[in-house]
């Protein structure tokens, strides 16, 4: 049993950071790009690797929200750290519009180093002696992710096991520090917040996909106005039913083990929710094309709207979990 100060406090209403703030802003600059390649290849390989991609950098942002909800105390220390990931986004939204083909030293490379800066972060929280633990196996396996992320980088032959592998220590990490949890809880206030704001944020690029759809071509055509119009509704449905109705942005109380089970359900329920919204902007633009409607493209639009419902699901059942022990 540790004493409370053997554990970061949790300032009572912390809110986000300006900087905080800053990070999401350049973070979803490098979704933004993400997402306006994957609508100049809108078929079933530009989803693949959409999807890769996506899954990749937003467990980048995973690990500094999380990092950040339980340690950040804003000192300059911090915020250098901080801008140096910031630099590493940077790279990665370089490298993201062909992070397969000849930027892939780039995506891979940003990502590596901002994952061995975030094994730096966990290292620099030793202090902390009840979350030695937790400290452990992030600082451990952030430090294996930047090697499988940097092989991949450098070396071709390499790259799809590498960083499949990494991908899978990404899926598989909320069970590795689930014993931790409890012990070492998110705030409860701060990180819903986090979330919420970068909801925003997704949303926020959805409606600038509105505005590059009616800007498609010279003149307005019916497909960049039925395009557009179609981006504007769901981003004002997704806003409503996320803050409405199923309240992603609500506390998270953490106080045993169920209450982590319900963490990962209520953090995993936004991987679709995200990948969706994202998914919706890129083809907002895609369709807004004449003639781009098609099967594929109609089918591809509809699973990506089908990623954000399904991410409302989950998060309406975290939800009614956390309402109701």
């Amino acid at each position: 049993m540790h004493n409370a100060s053997d554990l970061p406090p949790h300032a009572p209403g912390r809110k986000a950071t300006w900087f905080e703030l800053f990070f999401d802003l350049v973070f979803v600059v490098a979704v933004a790009q993400l997402s306006g390649a994957y609508a100049h290849h809108y078929d079933l390989g530009g989803a693949l690797v959409f999807a890769l991609a996506f899954l990749a950098m937003w467990w980048c942002w995973l690990g500094h929200t999380f990092h950040a909800t339980r340690f950040d105390d804003d000192s300059q220390g911090r915020r250098l750290l901080g801008f140096l990931q910031i630099a590493a986004t940077a790279l990665i939204g370089y490298g993201v519009s062909d992070p397969l083909g000849e930027r892939a030293w780039a995506f891979g490379g940003g990502i590596a180093a901002f994952k061995l800066l975030l094994c730096l972060a966990y290292r620099g929280e030793r202090r902390w002696r009840g979350a030695a633990g937790l400290i452990r196996v992030y600082a451990t396996l952030y430090t294996v992710q930047a090697l499988l992320w940097l092989a991949g980088a450098v070396s071709e032959p390499l790259r799809w096991a590498a960083w499949g592998l990494a991908l899978g220590l990404d899926l598989l990490s909320p069970w590795l520090v689930a014993r931790h949890t409890a012990a070492v809880p998110p705030h409860p206030e701060h990180l819903p917040e986090r979330f919420g704001l970068f909801t925003i944020i997704l949303l926020g690029e959805g409606m600038a996909s509105v505005v590059h759809a009616l800007d498609h071509g010279e003149h307005l055509h019916v497909s960049s106005v039925l395009a557009a119009a179609a981006g504007a509704g769901l981003s004002f449905g997704l806003w409503l039913l996320y803050f409405d109705r199923v309240k992603g942005q609500g506390e998270r109380h953490i106080g045993d083990a169920v209450g982590g089970k319900r963490l990962r359900l209520w953090a995993y329920g936004h991987v679709p929710l995200y990948m969706g919204i994202a998914s919706l902007a890129a083809g907002t633009v895609a369709l807004s094309a004449p003639g781009a409607l098609g099967l594929t493209t109609g089918a591809i639009y509809l699973g990506g709207l089908a990623l954000a419902g399904l991410g409302l699901v989950l998060l309406g059942r975290a939800r009614e979990q956390h309402a109701h022990p």
